[in-house]
């Protein structure tokens, strides 16, 4: 069975070695993930191609492929791949891929892709790297992720042009490199309660910290964490 890795390049994600920034995350999800590798579950990812809004696509655009998704059904031969885009991608059709279309910045939106989903065993933001939009994801949908499953948010080391025009936020890496060092979530458009409660769920955190992608010292890129059993 190929690696997570081969299949990233194989795909062309960045999640890869050798496609666009070559973020190499796909080391340390082959790491976390190979234990549910022959399992059935459900899985979420958020954006779902390069080049979206966040790179200054129209709002219209439509998506020409869905590598990452590929590459995880590749990867998980028995799992559910939901996918969650402001671009357009229901054209795409393939077996155990079911497709939302909505936008991070909007809670309808977030509450509608909520409760079209099954519990999932691993949620993977890779949207438009906004911390507004990171953050209210997170609190929206952290509830979905499955008792010893993993929520990911990618790409900590970069923010689209647009999000001087969203709510104000401390930046998300700030956010989880704070998580780190005292167990606490400080996002100050949540209340403390549930903050805390999300707190209370979070077993373990795993970083990816890399120079990779056009940065050149080895800066926080990504967290995983997983929810406590």
């Amino acid at each position: 069975m190929p690696e997570l890795v081969e299949l990233a390049d194989h795909y062309k994600t960045d999640k890869g070695t050798q496609i666009g920034h070559a973020h190499n995350y796909a080391a340390l999800y082959s790491f976390l993930f190979e234990q549910f590798r022959d399992q059935a579950f459900s899985m979420l990812e958020i954006g779902l191609e390069r080049g979206g809004v966040e790179a200054g696509a129209s709002v219209d655009r439509v998506g020409a492929d869905v590598p990452s998704i590929r590459m995880w059904l590749d990867y998980f031969p028995h799992a559910k791949l939901y996918g969650f885009d402001l671009s357009d991608f229901s054209h795409i059709r393939l077996d155990r891929f079911e497709f939302h279309r909505g936008d991070l910045g909007s809670i309808p939106d977030l509450d509608r892709l909520s409760a079209a989903l099954p519990p999932v065993k691993l949620l993977i933001d890779d949207g438009s790297h906004a911390s507004f939009h990171q953050q209210l994801a997170f609190l929206k949908l952290f509830d979905k992720v499955e008792p010893g499953g993993f929520y990911v948010i990618e790409d900590f080391h970069w923010q689209p042009p647009f999000e001087s025009s969203l709510p104000p936020c401390r930046k998300s890496a700030e956010v989880f490199e704070i998580f780190l060092k005292t167990g606490k979530l400080d996002i100050p458009f949540a209340h403390p309660d549930y903050l805390s409660m999300i707190a209370s769920q979070i077993q373990q955190v795993y970083v990816h910290r890399n120079n990779r992608g056009g940065i050149n010292n080895w800066q926080f890129k990504m967290v995983a964490l997983q929810k406590r059993l």
